[in-house]
């Protein structure tokens, strides 16, 4: 199959805006989907096939801690104008997870845009992006998302996240989400509230929920809570 006059005008335009801010010695650390990046797909000449871009992006993503700052910088800015002009939502779900590894001001925006992302997967990654952070910023998307998403599994994500996060600002919605009709949504709250607080206080929504509003009363660890610990 040929390269249309299309594909390789929109490659030119593409290489001139990147480029530019990326020098030839850097431009071995993109994905090879890039126009004019690395060996293109053996099975279909001139084209990247998905599972192809989907195992270099997950290649970038383990290979974040061994690069500059520079380059992280670079990468991020890459990844941020390529999920621009991604239709296949897998792509955009696997961009989501790549770019959760490489913090900073074009990532962030493209993370926070994830989070009203039409297809609720890449919903799903951005909150699993937003968890690995522990700033305000995190919880307050992420509260934002538990309380307003109408898909429940991206709530639960969202959820999740926010005991991710270990910040305290991360209790006050996830003690809201234990009033939730969706008895999943109060447990996964329950999980998020021990990983954020660090204290053990069962899966009793109940106890947490007076925790959360300063009610519960603390009472000395039982012999049998005692010997569990022991053993």
């Amino acid at each position: 199959m040929g390269v249309s006059s299309r594909q390789v005008t929109l490659a030119v335009f593409f290489l001139a805006a990147i480029v530019p801010a990326l020098g030839c010695s850097d431009l071995d650390i993109l994905p090879s989907w890039v126009p004019f990046q690395g060996p293109a797909s053996d099975t279909m000449p001139g084209v990247t096939s998905p599972a192809e871009r989907i195992a270099q992006l997950r290649k970038l993503s383990e290979q974040a801690n061994t690069y500059d700052a520079e380059q992280r910088l670079k990468v991020s800015e890459q990844l941020a104008a390529a999920i621009r002009q991604e239709k296949d939502s897998l792509i955009r779900v696997e961009i989501i997870r790549t770019l959760g590894r490489y913090p900073g001001p074009a990532a962030d925006g493209i993370l926070k845009a994830a989070l009203n992302d039409t297809d609720p997967q890449v919903r799903i990654a951005a909150c699993e992006a937003w968890g690995r952070r522990s700033d305000a910023q995190a919880v307050a998307l992420l509260a934002e998302t538990l309380r307003g998403d109408v898909n429940i599994d991206v709530r639960l994500a969202a959820a999740k996240a926010l005991g991710e996060t270990r910040h305290p600002a991360a209790v006050a919605p996830l003690g809201e989400a234990l009033d939730d009709a969706d008895p999943a949504l109060q447990y996964r709250a329950v999980l998020a509230l021990q990983k954020a607080t660090g204290k053990n206080l069962g899966v009793d929504v109940y106890r947490w929920r007076q925790y959360v509003k300063g009610e519960l009363k603390e009472t000395s660890p039982s012999l049998a809570d005692r010997l569990k610990q022991w053993f």
